[in-house]
């Protein structure tokens, strides 16, 4: 293990405080997984890039690995990577980290005490933390599966309820005529009937990037839930207009029209988009 260590105490450093980088990257994308649903753009060029970043950074961490800052990244690495593991919505991006931050944690140059000490709160960490965080998610969610009806739906138990190809025009169409909102259907099993419900959110608040998009899912608002699932509805948008005492138009915007089965009536629904974010949306409460 020596050989991998520079001899050159100024390089050391210099690589030690360039370490930092890699604990604010891992810390951005675990505040990222909480705050939003990533989209990856092209998941090949995504996974190999994101992948090939870690063992860089492992390699470098490991050449300076007595250096204080490179001690301090690899003690505190382990706290976003819980949250990775918490709300990531695939194992692959927290895996990389989690194994970099447990073989840094072991071969860094810190002593034995403060080992101890953040070992052990790790431990309660992960292990109570993710108990609880699944208790919380049961109680307040319920045991509900809810499935986006997209063409990224396999489970024939889903598809098999569905008319998909009417689903694929809806989707199609999704996007309000002015580009301000956006919706999509959800398909609810649970002990019951089930559900199928109708979701709004803004169209014009995710944050684009390369390899992924960053999509906005705290300001969606559920404008309709039918209780029995395997209804495919109609949806529409239509122009609401507002007018001042003269006659004219003073405003244009759009108000979404459903209705869940050709024989029943149409409804209408205003968007009213909550002005505030739920940052609990990852507990899927009606």
């Amino acid at each position: 293990m020596d050989k991998l260590t520079i001899s050159n105490k100024y390089v050391r450093f210099g690589i030690s405080c360039f370490n930092l980088l890699y604990l604010f990257l891992i810390s951005v994308l675990a505040m990222w997984t909480f705050l939003y649903t990533i989209e990856l753009k092209n998941e090949t060029t995504f996974y190999v890039v994101y992948i090939a970043l870690n063992v860089i950074f492992f390699i470098l961490m490991m050449m300076t690995r007595n250096q204080f800052f490179t001690r301090i990244v690899s003690l505190l690495l382990l706290i976003p990577v819980f949250v990775l593991v918490l709300f990531s919505s695939a194992p692959a991006l927290f895996i990389p980290p989690f194994v970099v931050g447990v073989l840094m944690f072991f071969i860094c140059g810190a002593g034995d005490t403060p080992k101890i000490i953040w070992g052990s709160f790790y431990l309660i960490l992960f292990i109570v933390g993710i108990i609880v965080f699944y208790i919380i998610s049961t109680l307040f969610g319920g045991s509900a599966v809810e499935t986006i009806l997209d063409s990224s739906v396999t489970d024939t138990a889903v598809t098999e309820e569905y008319d998909m190809g009417k689903i694929a025009e809806l989707n199609a169409n999704s996007v309000s005529p002015d580009g301000k909102y956006r919706y999509y259907i959800i398909d609810v099993q649970d002990n019951d009937r089930g559900k199928v419900i109708i979701v709004v959110e803004p169209n014009d608040m995710d944050i684009n990037y390369r390899f992924f998009t960053l999509v906005e899912e705290g300001y969606s608002i559920r404008i309709a839930k039918y209780s029995t699932r395997g209804v495919t509805p109609d949806i529409e948008w239509v122009v609401n207009e507002d007018y001042d005492e003269s006659g004219e138009t003073t405003a244009t915007s759009y108000k979404l029209r459903y209705r869940f089965g050709e024989n029943v009536e149409w409804k209408t629904s205003t968007i009213n988009i909550p002005t505030s974010k739920n940052y609990l949306t990852f507990l899927n409460v009606d």
